[in-house]
Order: C-alpha cells, then sequence, then structure tokens
C-alpha cells in the first residue's frame, strides 16, 4: 500500500532576517519585556510590602504572605500578580496597551501570591476569555 505524500504548509519566516515567522518574533518580545518586569520598583515595592521577617538566633528569615492563601511561603515560592490582568501580545498593535498594563506604577494594583494560587488565578482568567 502506497502512502499518500501530503505536503506541508510552512508559515513565512519573514522576521529576523528570515530566521522567524511573526508568531515567534513577537513571542520574544513579550518575554523580553515580561523578564524585564521582574525588575520594576512597584514589584520590589510590592514584595516588601507582604514580607515578614523573623530571625532564627542569628539567621534573618524573610517570608512572603499570599494574598490569596494567607500563608507565609519562601520568596522563590512566591509571583507578584497584577489585579487587572496585563493580557497578552499578540501584534505590534497591541504593544503600548500590553506595557502600560505590564509596568504599573500604582503598587496597590499589584499583589504578592504563591505559585499554586497564581497558577489557579491565571487558569480562571484564561477559562473566562475562552
Amino acid at each position: 500500500m502506497k502512502s499518500k505524500r501530503t505536503t506541508v504548509q510552512r508559515v513565512a519566516r519573514s522576521r529576523n532576517g528570515g530566521t522567524e515567522t511573526d508568531s515567534q518574533h513577537i513571542g520574544k518580545i513579550r518575554s523580553a519585556l515580561r523578564n524585564m518586569s521582574r525588575w520594576w520598583k512597584p514589584f520590589a515595592l510590592a514584595l516588601k510590602a507582604a514580607s515578614h521577617t523573623s530571625y532564627v538566633g542569628r539567621a534573618k528569615r524573610v517570608h512572603y504572605l499570599c494574598a490569596v492563601c494567607n500563608r507565609l511561603h519562601e520568596k522563590k515560592n512566591v509571583e507578584v500578580n497584577h489585579k487587572v490582568p496585563v493580557g497578552s501580545l499578540k501584534t505590534y498593535d497591541d504593544l503600548p496597551s500590553f506595557c502600560a498594563r505590564l509596568f504599573v506604577e500604582d503598587v496597590s494594583l499589584l499583589e504578592v501570591v504563591c505559585k499554586p494560587c497564581h497558577a489557579e488565578i491565571t487558569a480562571t482568567q484564561k477559562s473566562n476569555k475562552s
């Protein structure tokens, strides 16, 4: 029995010297912007507001209070969440509004949540979008 040969339609690689699709290009921009936001001063202020310091002997322990489950977590287990969802960056036209929502100046629009709570919040937002 002969197998039929099908041709796969390829997406044009029109970005970065013909090496990336539009989707890959926008994805890299989105990733770079989100990475930059980690050092945004209001994020640090939100973390500081949620921090709780304790001392065990001479050792200083800093934990962060999750705004959802109200439990203390280590820094590696918390993330800063935008109360107003940032959304997605899909085209260059979305860039100004995406940046405005990502780089908020008002600390009250941010909250510190643990990773499991943040995953639930994000999943709920995505399911409500669909």
